[in-house]
C-alpha cells in the first residue's frame, strides 16, 4: 500500500506522501479544541500557523462530530462556517479547504465560498441530497464511516470483522457517488476511527488499514487526540498528543494518502524525519 493521488477540482494533490489535513474547528463544543476559536479573525490566524506549520489542507467544521454531541440547524452551521471560508479563500487561494458537514446546503454554500472538498462523516447518508453536491463542484470527497449518529454512536456498538465491515460499506458507497457522477479518483475514504468503534475495532482498523487499499481510493485516517487513545492502557492521564503522532507515523508506513491532525507541527516534523530515514 502506497499513498494514492487525490484529484480536487483538477489539481492532482499528493501521491508521493501523506497529506496533511489540519482541523480547524469553528465548533464551541468539539472535544479538543471547541470554542478556541470564536471569531472569524482567530480561525484566520489559526489556519495560517497550520499552513505554515506543514498542512496541505485545512477542514473546516462547524457542528461537532464528538459521542454524543447534540446535532445543530443549517442556518446555524452556515453562520459559523462560511464567513471563515471565505476568510481563507481570500487570503490563502492556493489553499485546498474541506467543509466538514453532513448537510447539502452546507456544503454547495461552502463549495460556492471557496471549498473544494466536502468531508461528510456519515458517507452521505445522512442527507440523501448530498450526494449530487461534489459533481457540480469538480470537489474532493471524503466518505466516512459511522456506525449510528454522533449523539449515539457509542452506545453498544458491534462487529464481527471491523476491518472486513468498514471496507465492505465504504466500497459500496463509493460505487453510489461514482453512479452519481463523481470520478473515482476525487473520492476518499476514512475508516471512521471513533465512530461507533469499541476499542479493539480502532486499533484492528488501524493495524488492517491496507484492507481499504482494495477499494481503490485515497485512504484518509482521522485519529487525532480521539477517546480511543485516551481509553488505551496506560494512557489514561496522556494529553493524546504523542500518542496521535505515533499513530499518524504508524499509518504513514502503511500507505495512508491523508492524515488528519490537531497537531500539524509534530505530524509534518514527525514525518519528515520518517522520510529522512527512509530516503
Amino acid at each position: 500500500m502506497h499513498p494514492r493521488p487525490w484529484t480536487v477540482r483538477g489539481k492532482v494533490l499528493g501521491g508521493d506522501r501523506p497529506l496533511i489535513m489540519g482541523i480547524l474547528n469553528v465548533t464551541p463544543d468539539s472535544f479538543h479544541d471547541g470554542g478556541k476559536l470564536k471569531t472569524t479573525a482567530a480561525a484566520l490566524r489559526r489556519c495560517a500557523a497550520m499552513l505554515k506549520e506543514g498542512a496541505d489542507i485545512v477542514d473546516v467544521g462547524g457542528e461537532s462530530s464528538r459521542p454524543g454531541a447534540k446535532p445543530v440547524s443549517e442556518k446555524e452551521e452556515r453562520k459559523r462556517v462560511l464567513p471563515v471560508i471565505q476568510a481563507i479563500a481570500k487570503r490563502f487561494p492556493d489553499c485546498p479547504i474541506s467543509v466538514d458537514t453532513t448537510k447539502s446546503g452546507v456544503a454547495r454554500a461552502a463549495l460556492e465560498a471557496g471549498a473544494s472538498i466536502v468531508n461528510d462523516i456519515s458517507s452521505m447518508t445522512m442527507d440523501p441530497a448530498m450526494a449530487g453536491v461534489p459533481k457540480d463542484f469538480q470537489a474532493g470527497v471524503v466518505l466516512n464511516h459511522m456506525r449510528g449518529f454522533p449523539g449515539t454512536m457509542q452506545q453498544n456498538p458491534f462487529y464481527q470483522d471491523a476491518p472486513r465491515e468498514v471496507r465492505d460499506f465504504l466500497t459500496e458507497r463509493v460505487r453510489v457517488l461514482v453512479s452519481m457522477g463523481t470520478p473515482k479518483e476525487q473520492i476518499a475514504v476514512d475508516p471512521g476511527l471513533g465512530f461507533g468503534k469499541r476499542l479493539e475495532d480502532n486499533y484492528s482498523l488501524i493495524e488492517n488499514l491496507e484492507m481499504l487499499d482494495a477499494i481503490g481510493c485515497p485512504v484518509l485516517l482521522g485519529h487525532s487526540r480521539k477517546s480511543f487513545i485516551g481509553n488505551t492502557p496506560g494512557l489514561e492521564k496522556s494529553d493524546r498528543l504523542h500518542p496521535s503522532v505515533a499513530v499518524a507515523v504508524y499509518a504513514a508506513l502503511k500507505g495512508a494518502s491523508i492524515l488528519r491532525v490537531h497537531d500539524v507541527k509534530a505530524t509534518a516534523e514527525a514525518l519528515r524525519m520518517v522520510g529522512a530515514v527512509r530516503g
